[in-house]
């Protein structure tokens, strides 16, 4: 069962590559398959939806979605305004999590069938099975910013 904490911050760690959800310090735009580096760009703030939740970067303050119609190859972005997803337990993976966009069967999906290469896109994609690299484990915690002088 999905246990989301209002304003807990999260990472979403790939089950297949086990590679974090990144916001490109590229684009700031491209979200991609990243090791993870504890990186606040990789950390997403948990808020309620009206039906899902929504997922604010915390380096940038721009929502995990996508921009236009849901279909294979989508891309995930950070975008404004907020998106809001789905999430759903994964049946054959019940320590993970599925990000739908609501009323669809497209999820979100490392790309490459879970291409564990840094920089490998993240896209909604429609729900496959047993589709591990469209499941995603949410780690809690707090992440400090880290600044050089």
């Amino acid at each position: 069962m999905v246990n989301l904490q209002p304003g807990a911050k999260y990472k979403f760690v790939n089950a297949k590559a086990n590679n974090v959800a990144d916001l490109s310090g590229g684009d700031n735009k491209s979200i991609i398959g990243y090791s993870d580096h504890n990186g606040a760009n990789q950390t997403w703030e948990a808020l309620p939806g009206g039906n899902g939740w929504i997922f604010k970067n915390v380096a940038t303050g721009q929502y995990l979605g996508i921009n236009g119609l849901a279909r294979d190859g989508t891309p995930v972005e950070g975008i404004h305004p907020p998106f809001e997803w789905h999430v759903k337990n994964d049946e054959g993976h019940p320590d993970t999590v599925r990000l739908f966009v609501p009323n669809t069967l497209f999820n979100m999906d490392l790309s490459d069938n879970g291409n564990a290469t840094a920089g490998t896109k993240i896209q909604v994609w429609n729900k496959w099975t047993p589709g591990v690299n469209q499941c995603w484990r949410l780690v809690q915690g707090t992440w400090a910013l880290a600044f050089c002088v």
